[in-house]
């Protein structure tokens, strides 16, 4: 064996395991060669192959009557609007590469880009799910800085509208920061686009930039933990928003002129992965001419060309008698455009430099649900008992009002402003969400009088000691979210980010969200159409390297059939009233107030039960629909009185609240017991709602009424709105300018 086939050997066998290894020679009936095993490490990598999480994954229901392409089928899920269009949903987690170059967030969202145009849908939407570590330390206040303006430099130059940002901090993300990105797209339904290549002798054509050398085997290092000397970290990939708007521009105009036959974004895993998928989706063979793709120097490695991430890049299935309209197309927005491939009857997967044929093996067994590994590793609780913590088990700590005045400015809590106005909030005009102040993001359906409402919903506190519930709280929440807005829940997007999967403990906390995640979905009937699994996310606790907390995120997608069913979350006038449907106890666990007050990291999740809170939403979805209700805002992190401030905000309004006796101060305006819903009513509402409410058979009380501008409590004044909204708006900012 020469220099470079050691070379290419060695470079496999950093992501391949020994059993591996077996297990392929076993398969093959031979002995791969050294290229073809770097076929095998980038398509059994974690992050290609999910061998570790498709076991568990495929638990999680994915039918629905609105489910038009279902979790897994394409590069993301759609579901049925009505009125011939789509909603295309995708998630994407951009963990690793960030923890070692934050520029690297604008790879995320071209990613999330590309696979919704890969169906044919035009990206409508972006939702930003970002975790980071302690604000305290500069380097991490200088990571996200650099997260926030590269993420915004892609989205804002590409025309994309950020409709949405849930941004939570704790010290578990200190050296792993999670950056995940869900996006939405609209599509007709007679123009989306499959990734198959389904048609023998369709030419396979690559195109958009030319291909860089870079990401080459980002799959496999996505794939493994973070940790000094153990592998080789790819070349930073280069991102351009300008490009990328005409890639799409590009593909747009082919889509309308019935160009495409199959479609599919270049990402991890580069070429190779692209291709297979859509061969192994169409029941078809490739063969691949990697002397043909466009590089941007000569000198380029068979193999980088082959498994580079290039950004901005398709690869599309063509049938040959539409070949020299599509070249035209494409050079005319002065894109690269090349024949790259070939399909073929035999299944099969032929790689080719020049004459040389560098691989063949059967397409089967690279790919998931085929020959692909599928591990079911060991599970193990962590032994620790998930304690409750009410509020006669601490003790009080002080003045309310200052305890208030604190809460308010928590990173967690405080307004994400600062981050927010970073990005574009109006391009498109398809964001409702930048006129009105709503539990959601809201998207307007162009054309129509529908929108479409996005949730986001992850505390990550809930899932440290239970994950199975802080994952159950976490979908429950989020259909809340879509509800208090006046919308309908129709589908789960979710993004599992977890530590390594090869430690039982952590193995457990991943099953048990799955689990978590499956009960509320089946229970609601809301399918999960799209996901995203993130292994190996590894930070410092002093000097050892430990995987990050369980941080499991929803992304809900709901529909508001008519904009006029819209719900906000602000008071709108002086003189509602203000009413709290559900029931509040002496709950602490979990809350920011115990974490920050009390400093008490572990605790059991608030208590939670699901029935209720079927039954709240179903109350408060009425309330909206019968129009009984001036607002609507759902109580979470930071509990109630957090609550009521981000109601009284956007009008500059005020509230006067009494609190019941039978519940500690603290635990009823900080504490966050779970499926509790904020109202004000109108005095001409007022009867209405109080009559549907007593035949609810559901906890509703009055709290008090809206004000002015002042916030009175139990007859107490705690200042003026003006002053909360200095506190609530700017803390963050002075936080992250420091």
């Amino acid at each position: 064996m020469n220099q470079s086939d050691l070379h290419l050997r060695d470079r496999a066998m950093s992501y391949l395991t020994k059993d591996e290894l077996y297990s392929i020679e076993k398969m093959l009936g031979r002995t791969p060669n050294p290229f073809e095993l770097n076929m095998f490490a980038a398509m059994w990598s974690e992050h290609i192959s999910y061998k570790s999480s498709i076991k568990w994954i495929e638990e999680l229901p994915v039918n629905g009557n609105e489910v038009y392409i279902r979790a897994g089928e394409e590069n993301a899920g759609a579901i049925d609007l009505g009125d011939n269009l789509a909603c295309v949903v995708k998630i994407e987690s951009h963990n690793h590469p960030i923890a070692v170059d934050p520029t690297q967030g604008a790879v995320c969202v071209g990613n999330i880009n590309r696979d919704l145009i890969a169906m044919g849908a035009e990206p409508v939407g972006h939702f930003n799910i970002l975790r980071f570590g302690e604000l305290s330390k500069e380097l991490d206040r200088n990571i996200i800085n650099i997260v926030i303006k590269a993420i915004g430099s892609y989205s804002n130059n590409f025309g994309v509208p950020v409709a949405g940002v849930e941004v939570l901090f704790d010290r578990s993300y200190n050296f792993n920061p999670l950056v995940n990105i869900m996006g939405i797209g609209i599509v007709h339904m007679d123009k989306l686009c499959r990734a198959i290549a389904g048609q023998v002798n369709q030419s396979l054509i690559l195109i958009g930039k030319k291909t860089s050398g870079k990401g080459v085997h980002g799959a496999g290092f996505a794939s493994r933990g973070l940790r000094e000397g153990n592998q080789m970290v790819p070349d930073t990939q280069v991102t351009d928003p300008y490009v990328g708007k005409i890639l799409m521009d590009c593909i747009l105009e082919l889509r309308d002129a019935n160009l495409i036959t199959g479609m599919q974004d270049i990402g991890a895993g580069g070429v190779l992965c692209a291709a297979v998928e859509m061969a192994s989706r169409g029941n078809t063979g490739i063969e691949l001419f990697l002397n043909k793709i466009p590089v941007v120097g000569e000198d380029m490695m068979p193999l980088e060309r082959m498994l580079s991430q290039t950004q901005e890049q398709m690869i599309l299935a063509v049938d040959p008698e539409n070949l020299d309209r599509v070249e035209q197309i494409v050079r005319k927005w002065e894109l690269e455009c090349e024949q790259v491939g070939m399909v073929i009857r035999e299944q099969r997967v032929r790689i080719f430099n020049g004459e040389e044929i560098l691989g063949d093996l059967p397409l089967n067994i690279l790919v998931r649900g085929g020959g692909a590994p599928v591990y079911i590793r060991n599970i193990k609780p962590r032994g620790k008992k998930a304690v409750p913590v009410a509020a006669e088990d601490i003790p009080f700590v002080g003045s309310l009002k200052e305890i208030a005045k604190k809460m308010i400015t928590l990173p967690n809590i405080s307004s994400k402003k600062w981050i927010s106005e970073q990005f574009d909030t109006m391009a498109g005009n398809s964001n409702l969400g930048a006129e009105y102040a709503m539990d959601t993001g809201v998207l307007l359906v162009e054309g129509t009088n529908k929108a479409i409402a996005v949730s986001l919903n992850g505390n990550m506190r809930y899932g440290r000691m239970e994950p199975r519930k802080g994952a159950l709280i976490s979908v429950a929440g989020a259909a809340r979210n879509i509800i208090c807005s006046g919308g309908t829940p129709l589908a789960v997007a979710d993004c599992l980010n977890f530590g390594d999967p090869s430690d039982p403990f952590v193995y457990h906390d991943f099953v048990e969200s799955i689990k978590g995640i499956s009960e509320a979905c089946k229970g609601m009937r809301i399918p999960v159409i799209a996901g995203n699994v993130s292994f190996y996310n590894l930070t410092h606790d002093g000097g050892d390297i430990v995987s990050i907390i369980p941080t499991p995120v929803v992304g809900m997608v709901g529909l508001i059939d008519e904009i006029s069913n819209l719900m906000t979350i602000d008071f709108k006038r002086k003189g509602d009233m203000i009413f709290l449907i559900g029931r509040s106890d002496e709950d602490l666990s979990s809350s920011e107030y115990l974490s920050v007050m009390h400093l008490i990291e572990e605790s059991a999740a608030p208590k939670f039960d699901f029935e209720y809170e079927l039954k709240l939403q179903g109350v408060v979805s009425s309330l909206i629909r019968d129009k009984l209700i001036s607002s609507a805002h759902d109580v979470s992190t930071g509990g109630l009185f957090v609550t009521l401030v981000e109601s009284a905000l956007p009008g500059k309004l005020g509230f006067d609240i009494t609190s019941p006796a039978e519940i500690r101060n603290d635990a009823f305006l900080f504490g966050e017991s779970q499926s509790r819903v904020v109202v004000s009513v109108s005095s001409e509402q007022e009867t209405g709602f109080i009559d549907f409410m007593m035949e609810a058979e559901i906890h509703f009380s009055a709290l008090g009424h809206v004000t002015k501008e002042e916030l009175r409590i139990d007859d107490v004044s705690y200042g003026f709105i003006s002053d909360y909204e200095r506190m609530y708006e700017g803390s963050l900012g002075k936080l992250l300018d420091n």
